[in-house]
């Protein structure tokens, strides 16, 4: 499967200028090394390059972080409530 990325665009003169290397499109804004510039991978509405272990991270890390945020939000409103409840009745 082909990158989803800007790789047909890029020019060699602009590639020569910015040390990327043929097969590439950019260098990863995380490590340095050749990578893609793509989409980023989840719901933000941002374009930068990522080499591919640098974007499995981040993808990784953006459903962790879409997963947990409402988890907590589900213990703050129906949790906390509960437990509060209950130490009121216990005192």
């Amino acid at each position: 499967m082909k990158n989803p990325c800007y790789c047909d665009t890029i020019d060699n003169q602009y590639r020569e200028n910015n040390g990327i290397p043929l097969g590439y499109c950019g260098n990863c804004e995380v490590c340095g090394k050749p990578g893609h510039t793509q989409h980023f991978p989840g719901a933000v509405p941002y374009t930068g390059s990522w080499c591919d272990d640098c974007l499995k991270t981040v993808a990784r890390h953006y459903k962790l972080k879409a997963f947990v945020i409402p988890l907590l939000l589900v213990l703050l409103l129906v949790i906390a409530p509960i437990t509060g409840i209950l130490w009121r009745q216990v005192q």
